[in-house]
C-alpha cells in the first residue's frame, strides 16, 4: 500500500502545493490506490528530503514527485507515456522541466512576492501547517515560512526581478504551453500523459486561491489552459475520494 504525504486542499483545489497535486494526479491516472496523510509542521521530520510530497512505499520513505513516478515505472510497470515516440517524450520532459523549474516561481511570486496577496495567503499557510493552533499563535510561524520562500526566490534568481519582469517571464511559459496544447484535449494528444499531471498540478495553483495579478490575468486569458484544468478535474477528481484507500 502507498501512503501519500501531501499538502491540504483549498476549496475545490485538491492540494495547495503544485508538486503534491502533480503527484496525486499521477497516482490517480496510474490507478494506484493510496492512503492520504496531510502534512503539518511537525510531520516534515518524516520527509526524506525535507519537503513534500513524499510517500511510504513498502516501508520505505521516498521523496520528490519525479523520482517517485520513475520508481513506479520500475516497481509497478506503469508508464503513462508508453504511447509516445522518443521525440514526444523529449518534448514532454522539456515542458515538465520548464513548469517545475521556472513556471513554479510565478506561483511563488503570486502568493509570497506580492505583499497584499501574502497578507491573504498567510492565513492559508498558518491553517495548513498548524491546523489545531489559533491563528494568532500560528501566523508568526507562517510569516517565517513566507520569509523563507522569498529567500528561496532570491537565491533562485527570479526574486531579483521586478514584478513586471517576473510576469513577462512566466507569461511566456504560459504562451508556450497554450500554443502547444492548441485545440487538443490533452498536451500530447487524445490521452492524458505525465505532462498533463504536471501542468494540472501547477496551473491549478495559479487559479486557486485566486489572486488578481498580471500572471493570473494572462493565464485566465488562455482559455485552452483553463479548459484543460477543468477537463483534468472532471476526469480525475470529480469523485474526490476515488482511489484513496480506506
Amino acid at each position: 500500500m502507498i501512503t501519500l504525504y501531501t499538502a491540504p486542499s483549498f476549496e475545490e483545489l485538491p492540494s495547495i502545493s503544485p508538486p503534491c497535486l502533480e503527484l496525486e494526479t499521477w497516482l490517480r491516472m496510474a490507478k494506484l490506490p493510496y492512503n492520504k496523510v496531510i502534512v503539518i509542521a511537525q510531520s516534515f521530520e518524516l520527509a526524506p528530503k525535507g519537503k513534500i510530497p513524499f510517500i511510504d512505499y513498502q516501508g520505505k520513505m521516498v521523496g520528490d514527485a519525479f523520482l517517485i513516478m520513475e520508481m513506479f515505472k520500475q516497481t509497478e510497470g506503469i508508464d503513462l507515456d508508453a504511447g509516445l515516440t522518443p521525440v514526444e517524450r523529449s518534448i514532454s520532459l522539456a515542458f515538465r522541466r520548464m513548469i517545475k523549474e521556472n513556471t513554479y516561481w510565478g506561483a511563488a511570486e503570486t502568493r509570497f512576492g506580492i505583499e497584499e496577496n501574502w497578507q491573504r495567503f498567510r492565513a492559508v499557510v498558518a491553517r495548513a501547517l498548524f491546523p489545531e493552533t489559533p491563528l494568532e499563535v500560528s501566523e508568526p510561524f507562517a510569516q517565517e515560512f513566507g520569509k523563507t520562500m522569498r529567500s528561496q526566490m532570491q537565491a533562485h534568481g527570479i526574486g531579483r526581478h521586478s514584478h513586471e519582469e517576473i510576469a513577462q517571464i512566466i507569461c511566456a511559459d504560459f504562451k508556450a504551453l497554450s500554443d502547444f496544447l492548441a485545440d487538443k484535449p490533452f498536451f500530447m494528444g487524445d490521452k492524458p500523459t505525465t505532462l498533463d499531471a504536471t501542468a494540472y498540478g501547477y496551473i491549478g495553483n495559479f487559479l486557486q486561491p485566486r489572486f488578481e495579478t498580471p500572471i493570473v490575468d494572462y493565464l485566465l486569458g488562455r482559455s485552452n489552459l483553463c479548459q484543460h484544468y477543468e477537463r483534468m478535474t472532471q476526469h480525475f477528481f470529480a469523485n474526490s475520494e476515488a482511489q484513496i484507500a480506506h
